[in-house]
């Protein structure tokens, strides 16, 4: 195995690490090239501490928006949300860094031989009365929307029951798909917290996420449903349990889901475990981030919150997956 000193941190470093062995860069092709899903801008802002969030202006978070594209390369990143200003007021600049972000590049790629790379930027939107500001930006396409398997945490966290949400997602989606400015399909990724530990009420029964996610899959038109480990305490044998069970009924397609992963110190061995399982189905994103912090600020005590999964981590489960493969 690799000493921690030599695996990669970035995109390009894991790409070269992948050429130096055509076995390694086989296989990585075979699993549909794992991606990380970059969620710094939105849930790693979201839980540090009030007075840390203020000292992120808007100049603060273009500067590491930039920093995360350049340096670590990913595909897909969050910048912020669509949320009440009174309970998250480091995400009221949300709009405004899109926009910021979308002229800029557009006009980079107007004057320059060298064009960035398409970025997804999604915007996490918490109800559908915050989707009326950004329905009509036809500019606009990739939506994180979020649910859970716990009642509890589904009231605390949005003041609605998980039947209230539903029907609230519905109305969303409704929207989205039937809105005329729009150019392009929407692309919308679902968080369904709370796998398999909710905040509150505990251990959540495995059968019921699995029904849960049924339902939700057959009642709504989700690109990506995220099984979102709240409490940083989903073990690989719940998971195992949880998908296996989605993929041998047919429940929910294995391509529409992701993961996001919160890590607790000393527990890396646990998650690098998760992901290498997750590996082994083929699931191809893992939320990701540059700041040592995440979880979910509204309905947990700061002593619970527990960090994201790190590049670091990820990239190590991922190189070590593909060496005890080949």
């Amino acid at each position: 195995m690799l000493t921690k000193y030599m695996y990669p941190k970035c995109a390009h470093t894991f790409r070269n690490w992948c050429l130096s062995n055509l076995k390694y860069e086989k296989l990585y092709y075979g699993l549909g090239e794992p991606q990380p899903f970059d969620v710094t801008l939105r849930d790693g802002l979201q839980s540090l501490p009030k007075d840390i969030q203020k000292n992120y202006i808007t100049n603060d978070k273009l500067k590491m928006y930039h920093n995360i594209i350049f340096n670590y390369k990913p595909i897909n990143i969050e910048i912020g949300s669509m949320v009440s200003e009174k309970v998250l007021p480091i995400f009221k600049d949300t709009l405004d860094i899109f926009n910021t972000l979308n002229t800029f590049e557009i006009k980079h790629n107007e004057t320059t031989s060298n064009p960035l790379d398409s970025i997804n930027k999604y915007i996490l939107v918490g109800n559908k009365e915050h989707l009326k500001n950004v329905i009509n930006n036809p500019t606009i396409n990739h939506f994180s929307l979020i649910t859970s398997v716990s009642n509890s945490f589904q009231q605390k966290n949005t003041k609605m029951t998980l039947e209230e949400s539903d029907k609230d997602i519905k109305a969303m989606l409704h929207e989205l798909d039937n809105n005329k400015n729009r150019k392009v399909e929407p692309v919308v990724k679902l968080y369904v917290s709370c796998i398999n530990e909710c905040p509150i009420e505990g251990k959540i029964d495995n059968d019921f996420i699995i029904n849960r996610l049924l339902n939700l899959n057959n009642n709504m038109k989700i690109d990506t449903f995220c099984l979102s480990d709240t409490c940083g305490s989903l073990l690989v044998d719940d998971f195992e349990y949880i998908v296996d069970t989605c993929k041998f009924f047919g429940l929910v397609p294995i391509n529409k889901l992701s993961l996001h992963l919160h890590v607790k110190k000393g527990k890396e061995d646990e998650a690098e475990k998760i992901i290498h399982k997750a590996l082994d189905y083929k699931i191809r994103n893992f939320d990701v981030s540059t700041l040592d912090s995440g979880g979910c600020s509204v309905t947990m005590n700061k002593d619970r919150l527990v960090a994201n999964l790190s590049y670091e981590l990820y990239y190590k489960s991922l190189c070590n997956y593909i060496m005890k493969k080949t």
